[in-house]
């Protein structure tokens, strides 16, 4: 732990035993391993509400209804996408990406309408780069073929990530705007490609767009992700 914080050992363990004190960590007895607290547990709950999320929820809730999918909510965290909140696909063969998991904005459907929407991101992820990494067959290489995809996503109002992320996984996304328009967050839907044929984008394209517009209407003036 000492090694990947860049401390010495004496300043890490002074840390740690704060951490216990103040509940943030706990200690197996056996192991003497360290996991997270009741104190950690209930910053969750507060950042939970804090982030509007026991708004959102039931959105994100019907929308997994209706379409049969998994249905992601995600922030802008520099130059990624965090999800933040899930509901999981109900059926067996599913692609599994719990809250937590970081994206890339290039190769993402909730990425790509984070930049779409938000020219200042955009304009700064996409600042003197010359190559994209490519992470699949169908990412997008070069910021020229990405800006492209980008008016696209304008055109439509969301986003399409053609297994560009992961082999075998299709999404639409769409976002969350403040009151000026400027996208703050991401909903995403996202299934095994071999249950989005290329028209089923256009069923899950307007569903995402009404869920994140729903989403932007329940949220209180003023709030940010």
């Amino acid at each position: 732990m000492s090694k990947e914080l860049g401390l010495n050992v004496s300043t890490t363990h002074r840390i740690v035993r704060a951490l216990v004190s103040e509940g943030y960590l706990a200690q197996n007895e056996d192991s003497e391993r360290y996991y997270l607290g009741t104190g950690a547990l209930l910053l969750g709950q507060a950042a939970h509400r804090n982030f509007g999320l026991d708004v959102v929820y039931p959105v994100l809730q019907q929308v997994a209804a209706s379409t049969g999918e998994s249905v992601n909510l995600g922030v802008l965290s520099g130059d990624t996408a965090v999800v933040v909140e899930r509901i999981e696909s109900a059926k067996p063969l599913r692609f599994t990406q719990p809250p937590g998991t970081r994206v890339p904005l290039h190769a993402s459907s909730m990425g790509k309408v984070l930049l779409a929407f938000n020219a200042e991101t955009e304009q700064r992820m996409l600042r003197g780069v010359k190559r994209l990494e490519q992470l699949t067959p169908n990412t997008f290489g070069t910021p020229k073929e990405l800006r492209s995809e980008l008016e696209r996503t304008r055109a439509r109002g969301w986003s399409i990530d053609n297994e560009e992320l992961t082999q075998g996984v299709r999404c639409v996304g769409a976002p969350i705007c403040d009151g000026a328009g400027i996208a703050r967050a991401a909903i995403a839907i996202q299934a095994p490609a071999v249950r989005v044929p290329d028209e089923r984008f256009d069923e899950l394209g307007p569903v995402a767009m009404r869920a994140a517009k729903e989403i932007s209407a329940l949220l209180p003036p003023g709030h940010t992700f």
